[in-house]
């Protein structure tokens, strides 16, 4: 009796030879999908995410600060003339949108080199 043709292992030797070329081939691609995206960012997004987190740190502190004491300038908690009460709220509502811009962009920061250390291993 003779043995199938379709299963590679008892075929003609050109079928076992196909079969170990597509094995081989899909090991390739398999590995090639795992390590696609390691190394594919460009140097200056590789460098540029710790500076920018030493500057989001170095910011934060100083937008908090000019918050507080310009929100305590507007509302006459510190010694400030009247007439300027809307510039120190318009300082302190610009401070208080720095500051959280500044804190969702060191999360954004700290989540994307975490991924990176990720990929990289």
């Amino acid at each position: 009796m003779t043995q199938p043709f379709h299963t590679p292992h008892h075929g003609p030797r050109r079928l076992v030879e196909r079969w170990k070329a597509v094995a081989a081939d899909h090991r390739s691609r398999a590995a090639a999908r795992r390590w696609r995206h390691v190394g594919t960012e460009p140097r200056w997004a590789r460098s540029d995410l710790p500076a920018r987190r030493l500057l989001g740190r170095i910011f934060v502190p100083f937008f908090l600060l000019g918050t507080i004491v310009f929100t305590l300038l507007a509302t006459n908690a510190l010694p400030a003339p009247r007439a300027d009460r809307a510039f120190f709220t318009g300082l302190a509502v610009l401070c208080a949108v720095s500051t959280v811009v500044a804190v969702i962009d060191l999360v954004v920061i700290r989540r994307r080199m975490a991924e990176q250390r990720r990929w990289h291993r």
